[in-house]
């Protein structure tokens, strides 16, 4: 039986699915029902310790919950909400992230067009007025032939502008380039799917921004010599940089 769950669901599904929602379980729950697989996302409970460090889990799930309600009526590229409630949110299962489905495609040519649709996707995101935070090859899956994007906890309506798209852009690239690393070299031609599927304006803001941060390079030279396991962030800046400036033009 197929398991992959509907991005709709009738009215009887999802009144199981509010029900065991409701129950106490973690914060992250898989549930299956009708041979379907569903994932149970509550809001999650923090000692005054964590929620120092993280914020206000309550907060960081409404923005989620908006994230998800504003975007569905749009279509756009994010799963759709099969049920939802004050304390959970319930989304259909998507398979592996773009990370293991990088990591598992042994097809060198399949892998890069992987990384150019999700460029694309997020252009597309973009061009409906939204900015994710911090998109991530984790944050992203592949549907029915189409790339999704996750995890809005982060989401904020003061960063749904070009800077903070141009963000977006920049965090893409340097997660691909750390968490990725066997990509690297395919950045380039994925940024240049987003840039003929994005707003012109995008690029020379995500520029300016990687010029702002350029001293980040120079100062964690030294990190970068460590081992790659060790060091894959710090080793991301340079090729970041690289990527967005090699071709640096003045801005207007």
């Amino acid at each position: 039986m197929d398991s992959k769950a509907p991005q709709t669901a009738s009215d009887d599904l999802r009144a199981t699915l509010e029900t065991e929602a409701r129950k106490d379980g973690p914060r992250v729950q898989r549930i299956e029902v009708e041979g379907q697989v569903f994932w149970i996302k509550r809001v999650e409970q923090l000692g005054l310790r964590y929620r120092l460090q993280k914020g206000d889990p309550r907060k960081a799930f409404e923005r989620e919950r908006l994230a998800y309600r504003e975007m569905n009526a749009v279509q756009a590229p994010v799963p759709r909400l099969v049920a939802e409630g004050p304390d959970f949110l319930v989304l259909p299962d998507c398979g592996l992230d773009l990370r293991k489905l990088l990591e598992r495609q042994e097809d060198a040519s399949r892998r890069i067009q992987m990384l150019v649709d999700a460029s694309k996707m997020l252009a597309e995101f973009h061009n409906l007025g939204f900015a994710h935070g911090r998109p991530s090859p984790k944050d992203i899956c592949q549907v029915d032939g189409r790339m999704l994007l996750l995890d809005f906890e982060r989401y904020k309506h003061a960063n749904n502008t070009p800077v903070g798209q141009a963000r977006d852009l920049v965090v893409f690239a340097f997660n691909v380039a750390a968490h990725s690393p066997q990509m690297r070299g395919s950045l380039r031609e994925a940024m240049v799917a987003y840039r003929d599927n994005a707003d012109a304006a995008i690029w020379p803001l995500a520029q300016r921004w990687c010029r702002w941060l350029r001293w980040t390079a120079w100062v964690t030279k030294p990190l970068q010599k460590r081992p790659e396991g060790r060091a894959l962030e710090f080793k991301a800046i340079p090729v970041v940089m690289d990527l967005f400036l090699s071709e640096d033009k003045t801005l207007v």
